[in-house]
């Protein structure tokens, strides 16, 4: 029978018991400008908007999922406005009042930027000063980490996930990626970064429903041997990569990002942009291993090595690659502590 077992947490070192470490007229449209392309929609949705949902296997709570996925917050315009402004070589000042439209979001983005991760390289105290001092790609990297703190910081005890665990394990995915898309160009770069910090957003809506329906998913996943995702599928009618490839989609993400959520577990089904479901399934793996958000995550399909080797990581290789790996999240719990120490900030 399986059931819990205690183990030690890679990031705390704690002993844990488990399975396992609106969108407003004009507003841009995300696909276009991580094309390099700026449009402004004419009529943008004000929700997710589902079009299409796969079969379901179980009228369980099947089209209530779907519902909650509806009700999600549209993801925040501010980041296509900034990303935006950035390429045209916009004024500081108007950058400022853009960001700090949404109040949140500049707060998070000062305290972050604030964090012992980036203030050792770049000292700020002031929203301006962090517009300056980050530069394009790394203030990018900044808001887009914001935009998304508000859909994963709570907690998640259907996936035993606690408070901000879901929020750590995007961000270090997501800076994780980073290594791994190296050698990408850097628009490619970029999707990788927006997949990879994104590619839990479906846990996010399902894990209510896997709370209630755990002792299900016990029974399948002991009895019948089958893994979390099928699990996931057979009794909800889908799971939480294919939720969140819906949930991308709604939001009106470019393909490769929706692709990179979808198959982030298994990247070799994808039947196009592979390259970019790789690299996330690959940062999604590191970043469980050095302890950033375990809860239920290794009950997940086993490590495919061929995977890694369509990214040019091989067996001569990897001790290299897992230096690199350890040299970017070296001083990641920083970012986590100093965040949560820090309280409100004022832009």
């Amino acid at each position: 029978m399986w059931g819990r077992a205690s183990y030690r947490c890679g990031r705390t070192g704690e002993s844990r018991q488990g399975n396992g470490c609106q969108i407003k007229p004009g507003m841009i449209h995300p696909t276009r400008v991580l094309a390099g392309d700026i449009c402004h929609d004419k009529k943008p949705d004000a929700t997710v908007g589902i079009t299409s949902m796969p079969e379901p296997t179980s009228s369980i709570p099947t089209k209530e999922i779907f519902r909650a996925a509806e009700k999600l917050p549209p993801f925040p315009g501010v980041i296509w406005k900034v990303m935006s402004l950035l390429r045209n070589k916009a004024p500081v000042k108007e950058i400022e009042e853009i960001i700090k439209v949404d109040q949140a979001i500049a707060a998070k983005v000062l305290a972050m930027s604030r964090s012992a991760f980036y203030a050792r390289k770049y000292p700020t105290t002031s929203l301006k000063d962090a517009i300056v001092a980050l530069g394009e790609q790394e203030l990018t990297r900044l808001v887009m980490a914001a935009c998304a703190a508000r859909y994963f910081e709570t907690e998640l005890s259907g996936y035993e996930l606690r408070e901000g665990e879901l929020w750590q394990h995007a961000v270090a995915t997501a800076m994780i990626s980073e290594t791994v898309a190296r050698g990408f160009e850097k628009r490619r770069a970029l999707t990788v970064y927006t997949a990879a910090l994104l590619h839990d957003i479906g846990k996010a809506v399902l894990s209510l429903y896997v709370k209630t329906y755990m002792d299900a998913m016990v029974i399948l996943m002991s009895r019948k041997r089958v893994g979390m995702l099928e699990a996931e599928r057979k009794i909800f009618g889908v799971d939480h990569e294919q939720l969140g490839e819906i949930i991308a989609k709604g939001w009106r993400f470019p393909e490769e990002v929706v692709v990179g959520i979808g198959y982030h577990h298994r990247p070799k089904e994808a039947t196009a942009h592979q390259d970019i479901a790789a690299a996330v399934y690959v940062a999604n793996r590191a970043a469980t291993a050095l302890g950033y958000g375990c809860g239920m995550e290794r009950l997940v399909e086993s490590y495919d090595h061929e995977i890694y080797g369509t990214l040019g990581i091989t067996s001569q290789s990897v001790d290299r690659f897992c230096t690199e790996i350890a040299g970017a999240t070296g001083g990641m719990k920083d970012l986590f502590r100093d965040k949560e120490s820090m309280g409100p900030s004022t832009p």
